[in-house]
């Protein structure tokens, strides 16, 4: 890889972006120094309203050009600079390029997601919530001919081929929509009592507009707590 002071220059604001409940987080920062040695990178955050997001639970990308990020991890976020460890440059993260804005629900008003699998209900909690998808976590007790059937179904499956369900989406305050649900990964989470799904959903245009309401509400609460906690 290049020497660190090839690639940036101190003096130079760069946008620094993560992702905070799902949804993406950019702030401009001056680049103070550099560290060769330790891969190290410190910003002058002191004006970001926004510190919050940036936490050790997430990746953390320095936008190098369109078509390259450095991606790093962050090593100190106390103080009045934010230091990042380099580990590689990287393509744009899916995150800036999703197809519509994602978001995780409030824990204290879940988003109730049930999937129709021979007849039944199945009943989740949504981990996110766009207007073409949403992501499920579907507790194993009491599933598994459901999930059993689904990870058997997707080894099978052939190119362009769907495995889709009848899908409904409770929103807090929104009412309920309705699309068609074609799976797209499932994976194990919580030492095997859980199992997360992701779904991309096609909705009717009045089931559209109450996931669009939602996701665009809580957007704004999300960013606003971020601004009340500095």
């Amino acid at each position: 890889m290049e020497k660190l002071s090839d690639i940036f220059k101190t003096g130079k604001v760069y946008d620094v972006l993560t992702k905070y409940k799902e949804v993406p987080v950019k702030a401009p920062m001056p680049l103070l120094w550099v560290d060769e040695e330790g891969r190290l990178l410190g910003f002058d955050w002191k004006k970001v309203t926004v510190k919050k997001a940036f936490s050790s639970l997430e990746p953390v990308y320095v936008k190098v050009s369109p078509s390259e990020y450095a991606k790093t991890q962050i090593f100190s976020n106390l103080g009045k600079e934010l230091v990042l460890v380099l580990e590689s440059l990287v393509p744009p993260p899916e995150f800036i390029n999703r197809k519509s804005v994602r978001v995780e629900p409030d824990e204290e008003k879940p988003v109730k997601v049930e999937i129709i699998f021979n007849g039944k209900r199945i009943e989740g909690n949504a981990t996110d919530v766009s207007e073409t998808g949403v992501g499920v976590k579907l507790p194993l007790e009491g599933n598994n001919d459901f999930v059993e059937f689904v990870k058997e179904k997707l080894k099978s499956l052939q190119e362009k081929e769907n495995l889709e369900f009848d899908v409904k989406v409770h929103l807090p305050d929104n009412g309920t929509a309705q699309g068609k649900g074609k799976v797209r990964n499932l994976l194990g989470s919580g030492k095997d009592l859980y199992v997360r799904l992701g779904f991309e959903v096609e909705f009717p245009r009045r089931e559209l507009d109450k996931i669009r309401r939602y996701v665009i509400q809580r957007q704004k609460e999300i960013i606003q707590s971020l601004r009340m906690l500095g």
